[in-house]
């Protein structure tokens, strides 16, 4: 599949979301044939997107992780940008040398 190809399908499934009368089974469908086209493809997708075409039932229950699932897909969609782990400020990098360094002093001393 292309890339162009699997941004359309992302964004109609979000468009299917975001409509007033969301209609969950043909999202769940729109979801299941794009995630085996993908699979059958062998295409490396970002795991927002995996997450996203595999957790429709949740973000039908859960209405707040629908809407970090869209926001993200949203910023994917948008800017090809994507984040996968979890933020880490510059200060908890810094705590974290600090304590490994002071872990080293311990040990040595």
């Amino acid at each position: 599949m292309s890339p162009i190809d699997i941004q359309l399908r992302l964004a109609a499934i979000l468009a299917a979301e975001e409509s007033p009368a969301v209609d969950w089974p043909t999202i769940d469908r729109l979801c299941d044939e794009l995630d085996r086209k993908l699979a059958a493809s062998r295409e490396e997708m970002p795991e927002i997107v995996v997450h996203f075409l595999c957790d429709s039932d949740i973000r039908a229950r859960d209405a707040s992780y629908g809407d970090a699932q869209r926001d993200a897909i949203r910023t994917y969609l948008a800017t090809g940008d994507y984040f996968d782990g979890v933020a880490l400020p510059w200060w908890g990098c810094l705590a974290l040398m600090a304590l490994v360094g002071g872990l080293v002093v311990w040990a040595v001393v």
